[in-house]
């Protein structure tokens, strides 16, 4: 009898220790703080009216979640690998010289150009020419005096 009390209880203290194991190495939901993208929007469209080139237009919102202000001085949509993207990767970075106050946001926007002559609207809408956005910025260091 003193045998099945101890592999009864040692069963239930299993039981209770793996049902909370994933709790106890949880360390919750991590805040992410400094720049994020927090919103964005594309369109495709004729470059001059008369259907001889196709742009892409795009305008996303960066949003300062952190504590401090960020100095934003280059923004910079990495393109994809395709012959339909006509643009080069350093025709699309672009200056933004730009302060973000911490809890407040700024929107940057621009055009891609495609050749798109020989592919279908589904095609040319399922490009997606941006993969990532670089950000480049300074951060100020308060300097110490001696």
């Amino acid at each position: 009898m003193d045998k099945r009390l101890s592999y009864g209880l040692l069963i239930i203290v299993a039981v209770v220790l793996m049902g909370s194991a994933g709790n106890i190495w949880s360390c919750g939901p991590v805040q992410v703080q400094g720049l994020l993208l927090v919103d964005g929007t594309s369109s495709i469209g004729s470059s001059d009216g008369n259907g001889s080139g196709d742009i892409y237009r795009y305008e996303f919102t960066l949003y300062n979640s952190g504590g401090e202000d960020i100095f934003i001085t280059t923004v910079e949509p990495v393109l994809r690998q395709s012959p339909y993207i006509a643009s080069s990767q350093a025709s699309v970075s672009r200056e933004l010289n730009r302060l973000v106050a911490a809890g407040s946001s700024v929107t940057v926007n621009g055009t891609i150009e495609l050749s798109a002559a020989n592919i279908s609207k589904e095609e040319i809408v399922d490009l997606e020419p941006i993969l990532y956005v670089n950000v480049s910025s300074i951060r100020s260091i308060p300097y110490f005096r001696h």
